[in-house]
């Protein structure tokens, strides 16, 4: 009994050793390799979002997705809704599922005081070029820290309100500082 302990180390060392060399690794097939998201060209003149026009809710840094919104009943999921997402590096922030509504000028200063002195201007700037029909209601998140940008949210209505999720590619970039991204949308007010 005591020489099969040496073996049976051995043995889990050697397993462990060739599974995490295979971490990583593909046979070339598509299902582990990564497309390049595509995206517009920034520009320096952005649209402000449309209410009443139709597409789904993703896009890229700056792109705008609009819809209607519709009202929905718990658990489920929008299908449209104007997006606007805003991406900065090194600008703080945490990730929230739960969507805060911009509703005047103290709300969009409590939601902008954790960010960076880049992103909370970004986001002010923006907030001021979304025109807000009536019986809408525009609502802020951080859908995403980290080295991978969202092209676009999925939100749901639950019982406690809304519940947003950044849409983030399987990009798998490294990158030596986080961007934090933020999302402007627009819902049905209750």
């Amino acid at each position: 009994m005591m020489r099969s302990a040496p073996v049976r180390i051995v043995l889990a060392a050697t397993l462990a050793t060739v599974t995490l060399s295979a971490c990583g690794q593909s046979d070339g097939g598509g299902a582990d390799s990564a497309t390049e998201p595509t995206s517009s060209a920034p520009t320096s003149e952005e649209s402000a979002p449309e209410p009443g026009d139709s597409a789904s809710a993703t896009g890229g840094e700056g792109a705008t997705s609009t819809g209607g919104g519709a009202v929905l009943v718990a658990g489920e999921t929008a299908t449209t809704t104007t997006t606007r997402i805003i991406s900065v590096s090194n600008a703080d922030g945490e990730v929230s599922p739960r969507p805060v509504p911009l509703e005047d000028r103290a709300a969009l200063d409590d939601f902008v005081s954790g960010f960076g002195a880049d992103l909370g201007p970004q986001v002010r700037d923006a907030v001021r070029g979304i025109d807000v029909p009536a019986g809408q209601t525009l609502m802020g998140a951080v859908v995403a820290v980290g080295c991978d940008e969202p092209t676009g949210i999925e939100l749901a209505q639950t019982f406690d309100g809304y519940e947003v999720t950044g849409i983030v590619p399987k990009v798998g970039v490294q990158c030596m500082v986080a961007m934090t991204s933020v999302a402007l949308f627009l819902v049905e007010t209750p």
